[in-house]
């Protein structure tokens, strides 16, 4: 059974969550429910729940067992019990294509301070090096100029445009679709 990893960098700590963690998840998802509601599908009232979470890390934690994906949360090293953001990388395809897809969130009030630059370098180290992903994908809605930016930023290509790609926040979303290769992939055949 794989061990669940921290990753860590300068300022942050990335893990999977632990059902002690509910509470700091809750608070992060109500503290930021409208900052985020246009990324995400309707986040109904059990979203909010710590039952919810609770129910989510059991599933999180048998999806990373099984090599379905791995969905971490991002907490500050200077307040290591506050939730300021996730960072996922869902959607794992082996086989002949060794690919994820990469999904992320950052407080309102942690933006415009390189955190999700560089909670992102660091999961897409470990999806290069320590998962051995060929490819990463991200997609963003059109109006997120500051996420198409920072993907840009960490070398990621666009490669089409995708018309009403996802149901988010009761609507379907355009989505501007990059990926980012691993030059370093390894057969392990």
């Amino acid at each position: 059974m794989p061990t669940s990893p921290i990753i860590e960098t300068e300022r942050l700590l990335l893990r999977m969550a632990e059902v002690d963690d509910a509470p700091a998840i809750v608070r992060y998802f109500r503290e930021n429910r409208e900052h985020l509601a246009d990324s995400r599908p309707t986040m109904g009232p059990e979203f909010f729940t710590e039952g919810f979470w609770q129910s989510q890390v059991h599933a999180a934690n048998a999806e990373f067992r099984t090599d379905r994906s791995l969905r971490t949360f991002v907490f500050e090293k200077a307040d290591p019990g506050r939730v300021v953001g996730n960072v996922n990388l869902v959607q794992f395809n082996r086989g002949a294509a060794h690919y994820c897809v990469l999904g992320y969130g950052l407080a309102k009030d942690r933006e415009g301070m390189g955190m999700m630059r560089e909670a992102l370098e660091a999961a897409l180290a470990y999806a290069f090096r320590e998962l051995n992903m060929h490819r990463v994908m991200a997609n963003y809605v059109p109006w997120n100029q500051r996420s198409g930016g920072l993907l840009r930023r960490l070398g990621f290509t666009v490669e089409g445009y995708a018309r009403d790609y996802l149901f988010l926040n009761g609507r379907w979303c355009d989505h501007i679709l990059t990926s980012l290769v691993n030059p370093h992939w390894r057969d392990e055949g």
